[in-house]
């Protein structure tokens, strides 16, 4: 019992000498998001007891930010709280606790993805830059960018003009595979990363070509399983990647990457990276791209 006690005391007594949240940010390059806490009316809450893990994008980070974007943005209180929270865990996660691949809940409920790229540590597309900086109430990381919060499910993405996606999305329900990328899931065997040809890039291919995916050709299913590989793989792995498995069994995607640019099979050029979803991730590139089975036929 006289143990415990002991131990209690030390415990106290430790936390007591250690940085409020808010010191070790201002302290670590985060200054900004110290102000954005306070017009987000969340600090209150990030003064509990927690423990909370903090991803904190440096002041650099919030700087890249448009400033038309970033006014937007602090000008909605409740929009400005959604993205701060989903830059906290509920819970501490220090390095010696990385899993890699690992899908974490933030307090704003969306999840994250931890993982490891070429020895750094990365939530999401946002890179580790300083880890387990020890609050009384928190374990701080600083990462190089602000994450964006998911726009929603896969579908809920295709279907939305923004990205216009809109084709692909109908083929997708041609498949029958709606239901399996409308399915928000926080487990890693349920997310997907989509290889999604933008609506100009169906537009370039031949009017047979066309024809053939949007009747009821037996081949549709294989084109649209072509552009899904079963896990989340966002830009920062691209490079890494070499082939990438797909839904469509021992048919693999080819990744090249030239003077930064990344191109699929040496064809379709990567046009936007990483578009966050509650169940994977969106890639979109600007060619169709056709499984070497399929060539002789439509491509």
């Amino acid at each position: 019992m006289l143990t415990k006690v002991v131990l209690l005391v030390s415990c106290l007594a430790y936390c007591h000498g250690m940085q409020s949240l808010f010191d070790v940010l201002s302290a670590n390059n985060g200054s900004t998001l110290v102000s954005l806490i306070k017009q987000a009316n969340l600090t209150t809450a990030l003064s509990g007891d927690g423990p909370f893990t903090v991803l904190v994008p440096t002041d650099a980070a919030f700087a890249a930010i448009p400033k038309a974007d970033l006014a937007k943005l602090t000008a909605d209180p409740v929009a400005l709280a959604n993205v701060l929270k989903y830059h906290v865990l509920a819970g501490e996660e220090f390095t010696f606790d990385v899993v890699n691949g690992r899908i974490l809940s933030t307090i704003s409920g969306h999840s994250i993805r931890l993982y490891e790229q070429g020895g750094s540590i990365f939530f999401n597309d946002a890179k580790v830059l300083k880890t387990d900086l020890e609050a009384s109430n928190a374990v701080v990381y600083l990462i190089d960018r602000v994450l964006d919060v998911p726009e929603g499910t896969i579908m809920n993405i295709l279907d939305s003009t923004a990205h216009n996606l809109t084709m692909f999305a109908s083929l997708i329900r041609k498949a029958r595979l709606e239901y399996r990328l409308n399915f928000a899931s926080s487990n890693a065997n349920y997310r997907y990363t989509i290889f999604a040809p933008s609506n100009a890039a169906f537009a370039k291919l031949p009017a047979n070509v066309n024809k053939i995916l949007n009747g009821n050709s037996p081949y549709l299913r294989e084109v649209v399983d072509y552009h899904i590989h079963p896990g989340t793989i966002h830009i920062k792995s691209l490079d890494h990647a070499g082939n990438i498995r797909t839904l469509l069994g021992s048919h693999s995607i080819r990744v090249d990457t030239d003077n930064s640019a990344i191109r699929f099979n040496g064809k379709a050029l990567l046009e936007e990276s990483d578009i966050e979803a509650e169940n994977g991730v969106v890639h979109v590139i600007d060619n169709v791209l056709i499984p070497s089975s399929l060539g002789h036929i439509i491509g």
